[in-house]
C-alpha cells in the first residue's frame, strides 16, 4: 500500500468504499474535475456521481405528482426524486441551495441513502453551506485527488469491512481528542469511528494507531474550535515513584489491552489544524461564523415579490403573493374524478384549498459602515493595513451589490468622508485621500457612525458598523483635551449600538490588544478582534464572512 498518497486520494478511496454510510465531503471547485476523474476511477461502471444543479427544487429530490399522467389517467402518478433514483449525487455551488432541498439532503444522509459531493470553495467566506448540512459531510477536499484506486481494490476491501473492528479504547481517545479541540457533538466521532475503519479496510489490516489518527486527521481537524491544549514541558513531568511503576512485562501487556492513545490523535489533529485557528478561536469565532453577535437579517421591503423562487406554500390569501400555477395544478390534479362527477363537467376543477404560492428568498442589503481611527495613535502603525483591508471589502461590496461608507475621526472632529455607496471608484478615491494624525475624537466618531445606522435601517437596509481604533480616547465631543471626559462620552456613545442591537465589530489595530479596544467591544456588545501582526487580508476576511451573514 502507498503511503504517499495525498489526503485527498486517501479520501475517494474512503467514498468509494464507504459510500452513503461515510456521508460525502465537501470539494473545493478548482479541483472537482480532478476528484470527479479519481473518482470514476475507483468505482465500477454505473458508479458515477451525478452532477445536479442547486437550483433544482424540492419537488426534483423527492419526486411530484406527474400533471399529465394524472391527468390522463384519472389517479395519482407520482414520479420519483433523484432520491430515489441516484445514491450519489454532485451538487454545485451547493451554497446556494434552498431550505427544503437542503433539508431533504440532510434527512437522506442520516439515513445513509446517498452520497453528496457538495462542490463549493470551503475557504471562501462568499460561501457558506447550511451548517445542518455541513456536518454531515466528514471530508473537505482542497487539493488535486490522483486516480489512485481501482474498482477492484475497492472490492476487495469492501470483503474485509464488514470483519473490521475498533477497539474501544480507540472511540474513547477520539471522544477525548474532540473534546479537547472543542467539538462536542458525537456526530464527528462516530464519523471518524467510520473512517478509521474504512482505512484499515483499504490497507487490508485492523484499526491501529496508524488509521485511526489519520481518520481524526481528515474527519476533526478541519472542525476544530480551538487548539489542543500544550504539552508540558519533559522537566516539568515527575516521573512515577519506583515502588509505582510497573515492570516492563506489565507495561507491554497494558499496551495491548489498551492500544488507544489519545496524545497520538491530538498530534495528528494539530499538524492539520488551520494556521490562523488560535487567532480565530480566542475572538470567539467559529470554524465558519461570524461571530457571536451577527443576527438574522431583517426581511426587505418588497412585499415578497422580489427574490429567487425556493419553492411553494399554501395561499392563505392571494394578496401581494405569486401564484404558483403549475405547483396549484399538481395540488388539484388527483381530485378531477371525483370532483368533475360531482360538478358534472369535463373540466379542470380548482378550489380555493389547491391554491399555492411561491416561497420567494429574498435578499437583504447590507451596508457596511468603517469607523476608521486616523489619529496619530494608529496612523503610523496599521493605518496603511486598515486601508487595504477597507479596500478588499470595498470591491466585495461591489460585487454583491451592498453598500460601504466611510467615516474618519481624528484631531477634534470625525468627518464622513463616504456616504452610503456602491461606486467601487468613488470608495478608493476616499481612501486614497485619507489622513492621520492628531487626537482621538472617538466619541464623534462613533456618534457619527450611529446615525448614519440609524438612516440605513430606516431605509429597509442592514447596517454593519465596523470600528478600526485601539480605544484610547483623548478628545472630547467638543473638540476639548480631556481624557476621563473623553472616556465617559465614548461609553455612552458605545452603549447605543447595543441600545439598538446594531451588527458590529472592534477591530484593535494597536501592535498589541488593548484593554481600552476590548471594553468598547464590550459596551457597544460588539465582536472584538485583536490584529496584531496582520495583512490586510487577516482584517478584511472576518468583516467579509460578517456581511455575507447579513446579505444573505
Amino acid at each position: 500500500m502507498n503511503e504517499e498518497i495525498n489526503d485527498a486520494t486517501w479520501i475517494v478511496g474512503l467514498l468509494a468504499l464507504g459510500g452513503s454510510d461515510l456521508g460525502g465531503a465537501l470539494v473545493a471547485t478548482e479541483v472537482v474535475d480532478d476528484f470527479n476523474a479519481a473518482f470514476g476511477n475507483a468505482t465500477e461502471p454505473g458508479g458515477a456521481l451525478r452532477i445536479v444543479s442547486s437550483t433544482m427544487s424540492a419537488e426534483a429530490l423527492s419526486g411530484s405528482v406527474d400533471l399529465a399522467a394524472t391527468l390522463a389517467f384519472g389517479k395519482p402518478v407520482y414520479t420519483e426524486g433523484l432520491l430515489a433514483t441516484h445514491p450519489r449525487l454532485m451538487v454545485r455551488r451547493a451554497e446556494r441551495l434552498d431550505v427544503a432541498c437542503t433539508s431533504l439532503l440532510s434527512q437522506a444522509l442520516d439515513r445513509s441513502q446517498i452520497l453528496l459531493i457538495a462542490v463549493m470553495d470551503p475557504f471562501d467566506p462568499e460561501a457558506i453551506l447550511a451548517a445542518k448540512l455541513e456536518a454531515r459531510l466528514p471530508f473537505v477536499v482542497d487539493e488535486p485527488a490522483e486516480p489512485y484506486w481501482t474498482s477492484a481494490v475497492i472490492q476487495r476491501a469492501k470483503t474485509r469491512l464488514g470483519n473490521t473492528a475498533i477497539d474501544p479504547k480507540w472511540m474513547q481517545d477520539l471522544c477525548a481528542a474532540a473534546l479537547a479541540i472543542g467539538i462536542s457533538s458525537p456526530r464527528f466521532v462516530l464519523q471518524a469511528v467510520a473512517t478509521a475503519r474504512a482505512i484499515a479496510a483499504l490497507q487490508d489490516k485492523q484499526v491501529d494507531e496508524g488509521s485511526v489518527a489519520m481518520a481524526a486527521r481528515l474527519v476533526l481537524a478541519h472542525r476544530a474550535q480551538n487548539a489542543p491544549p500544550q504539552q508540558q514541558d519533559d522537566e516539568q513531568q515527575q516521573p512515577p515513584p519506583p515502588s509505582q511503576s510497573p515492570d516492563a512485562g506489565e507495561t507491554e501487556n497494558n499496551t495491548e489491552q489498551n492500544p488507544g492513545d489519545a496524545e497520538l490523535i491530538l498530534e495528528a489533529i494539530k499538524a492539520a489544524l488551520p494556521a490562523n485557528l488560535l487567532n480565530l478561536a480566542a475572538d470567539g469565532l467559529g470554524k465558519r461564523g461570524a461571530g457571536r453577535n451577527f443576527k438574522a437579517a431583517s426581511p426587505r421591503k418588497s412585499g415578497g415579490q422580489r427574490g429567487r423562487r425556493i419553492g411553494h406554500k399554501r395561499a392563505s390569501s392571494l394578496a401581494g403573493q405569486r401564484l404558483d400555477i403549475l405547483a396549484t395544478l399538481r395540488n388539484a390534479a388527483p381530485w378531477q374524478p371525483m370532483r368533475r362527477k360531482l360538478a358534472g363537467t369535463d373540466r379542470m376543477v380548482v378550489t380555493r384549498d389547491d391554491f399555492r404560492v411561491s416561497r420567494i428568498k429574498q435578499r437583504n442589503e447590507a451596508t457596511a459602515i468603517f469607523a476608521v481611527d486616523a489619529s496619530g495613535s494608529t496612523a503610523f502603525q496599521r493605518l496603511a493595513e486598515a486601508k487595504g483591508a477597507v479596500e478588499t471589502i470595498l470591491a466585495e461590496c461591489y460585487v454583491r451589490r451592498d453598500r460601504v461608507a466611510l467615516v474618519a475621526f481624528r484631531g477634534k472632529k470625525a468627518e464622513l468622508l463616504l456616504p452610503p455607496t456602491r461606486s467601487l471608484e468613488r470608495a478608493k478615491r476616499a481612501l486614497a485621500g485619507l489622513p492621520g494624525g492628531g487626537g482621538t475624537p472617538l466619541a464623534s466618531g462613533l456618534d457619527e457612525a450611529y446615525g448614519l445606522a440609524v438612516q440605513v435601517r430606516r431605509a429597509g437596509g442592514n447596517p454593519i458598523v465596523i470600528v478600526l481604533t485601539d480605544g484610547k480616547a483623548n478628545i472630547t465631543r467638543s473638540g476639548l483635551g480631556n481624557k476621563v471626559t473623553a472616556l465617559e462620552e465614548t461609553q455612552s456613545a458605545a452603549k447605543l449600538f447595543a441600545a439598538e442591537g446594531f451588527d458590529a465589530m472592534v477591530i484593535d489595530v494597536s501592535p498589541e490588544p488593548q484593554k481600552s479596544a476590548r471594553a468598547l467591544a464590550n459596551n457597544m456588545q460588539a465582536t472584538y478582534l485583536p490584529m496584531p501582526r496582520a495583512s490586510a487580508s487577516d482584517i478584511a476576511r472576518p468583516v467579509s464572512v460578517a456581511l455575507k451573514s447579513v446579505s444573505a
